[in-house]
């Protein structure tokens, strides 16, 4: 099988294609930066809002990891790159098989049917996103789904050696011999290992009688409190973990998003609302399709592996 890697030099898109190449596939890996040669790997630079690729060659599927994953920055570059990009894939590809890595950030924060805040894939997106890449995800998501052999994958909170997203924010929070913790001790985080969601997308290339939308996310949550201890023994950091409470996190990040933005920051402030809805609730994530739809079986997270990396970042192809 030919696959075509969307954002193959970041996080996410580096370790699909190392992913496919074991099983072997061909990967087309497509990003503005370049990425190691290896056998069965061809690379190709292609930012994705140039529109769509040209003369891009057929392809069995394509994993769209690329989007843009800064939070804080303004709806018009999320639109750009996000959602107008995955309009030029679609494009590129109208006849393959489309796995979209999206984002569990498009589910509400409280959907009252759930037990226990426990999310199915029934749970509808939210109406009130908190950031402009979740409104983003969302959009993107409803364009992949408009086609008829397409998966949805829906990751939260991904870790694992080379993270460029939630472990820089993690180390941020080390001040003065303290490590300053959003959430109570006992908010239960589901966390999402970086090799799950490379073993899901590779299983939903292949089973092509699977579609629609996934969970993607580690056997079962952990304390915040087991959370923050092995982040820190993983990276060997020394500061005292303080828990600030969720509602104290959600007026602190509430306050320094007021103040960030009046202030015009191009730089999202140490705490946000979307940091919070990642670090402070306490959500778990129903897998039960991501097993019995991909046979794909969610592991015990490790946080032994959640460390600095070689992976290069590039929040889109």
């Amino acid at each position: 099988m030919r696959v075509a890697v969307t954002g193959a030099s970041g996080f996410v898109g580096g370790v699909v294609s190392e992913a496919l190449l074991r099983r072997g596939h061909d990967v087309l890996a497509l990003s503005r930066r370049p990425v190691r040669p290896r056998s069965g790997l061809e690379h190709r630079r292609w930012d994705l809002t140039s529109g769509p690729l040209p003369e891009p060659g057929a392809v069995d599927a394509v994993v769209h990891v690329a989007a843009h994953v800064d939070e804080w920055d303004p709806w018009p570059v999320h639109e750009a790159v996000t959602v107008e990009g995955t309009r030029s894939v679609l494009r590129t590809w109208p006849h393959a098989r489309i796995v979209l890595v999206s984002s569990c950030s498009v589910y509400p924060l409280r959907a009252p049917h759930a037990p226990r805040h426990r999310l199915t894939e029934a749970v509808p997106v939210t109406s009130r996103p908190l950031s402009a890449y979740s409104r983003a995800k969302a959009a993107q998501e409803r364009l992949v789904l408009a086609r008829e052999d397409a998966v949805v994958l829906r990751p939260h909170a991904v870790h694992g050696p080379g993270d460029t997203t939630l472990l820089p924010r993690l180390e941020r929070a080390r001040r003065r011999g303290l490590l300053l913790c959003p959430g109570s001790p006992s908010t239960r985080l589901h966390l999402t290992d970086v090799s799950l969601v490379a073993e899901a997308a590779a299983a939903a290339c292949e089973a092509g009688s699977c579609t629609g939308v996934l969970n993607v996310a580690d056997a079962a949550p952990l304390r915040l409190a087991e959370v923050v201890a092995g982040v820190a023994a993983a990276n060997a950091w020394t500061e005292r973990p303080v828990f600030t409470g969720t509602p104290a996190a959600w007026v602190a990040a509430l306050l320094l998003e007021g103040a960030a933005r009046a202030a015009g920051s191009t730089t999202a402030p140490l705490l946000t609302a979307y940091a919070v809805s990642h670090l402070a609730v306490s959500r778990e994530f129903d897998t039960t399709r991501l097993r019995t739809q991909l046979g794909v079986e969610p592991r015990p997270t490790d946080l032994s592996r959640w460390h600095p990396g070689p992976t290069a970042h590039d929040s889109h192809a």
